[in-house]
């Protein structure tokens, strides 16, 4: 394997448990082990695991639902962190090219408009506009505050820092071969 392949869960850029596996040459069922040992111990330590690792599953070919972790950055980060000798340099140098890779190319993708606002009413318009289209579509309030959010961002309005509220993760994701931004 010479690539991590990420994928968004809710504006959160991720990397399954099995590619990491695959990646440090570790039976995926060992992974889980250390992984669970983890957030046993951010539990103890009153620091949420879900912002290092988010409990999944996955369905094998015969149906059987297994369960699996989706692995953030700072959870890439720790797992790196614990290994050593060649292994634990490859799969660091994977997530770091895979996350780099990522924000390069957010950043020098085209912005959804490229000037910026002359009024707040313009701002709030676009807004409202596209709300409206997201609503028709049944989009859920939470990827319609994340547009609302990124229009404010690029015309330069701050919102407050909490302004996205984030679902809590049920376990009800199944992820199968996916690729970087999509599902």
């Amino acid at each position: 394997m010479n690539k991590l392949k990420l994928t968004n869960l809710n504006g959160i850029e991720v990397v399954d448990s099995r590619q990491v596996a695959e990646a440090v040459g570790k039976e995926h069922h060992k992974l889980l082990r250390d992984i669970r040992t983890y957030c046993d111990y951010l539990g103890e330590s009153k620091i949420g695991f879900t912002d290092f690792f988010i409990e999944s599953a996955y369905k094998t070919e015969q149906n059987k639902e297994m369960p699996c972790y989706l692995c953030t950055r700072k959870g890439c980060e720790m797992i790196a962190n614990k290994l050593t000798g060649k292994k634990g340099t490859v799969f660091t140098a994977l997530y770091i090219n895979a996350f780099h890779e990522l924000e390069t190319n957010l950043k020098t993708s085209p912005r959804l408009y490229g000037k910026k606002s002359t009024s707040a009413g313009e701002v709030a318009s676009l807004i409202k506009v596209l709300r409206g289209v997201m609503k028709d579509q049944k989009s859920d309030p939470e990827k319609i505050a994340l547009m609302a959010q990124t229009v404010c961002d690029q015309f330069g309005v701050n919102l407050p820092q909490q302004f996205v509220e984030k679902k809590p993760f049920d376990g009800q994701l199944f992820l199968i071969g996916f690729t970087n931004g999509q599902q």
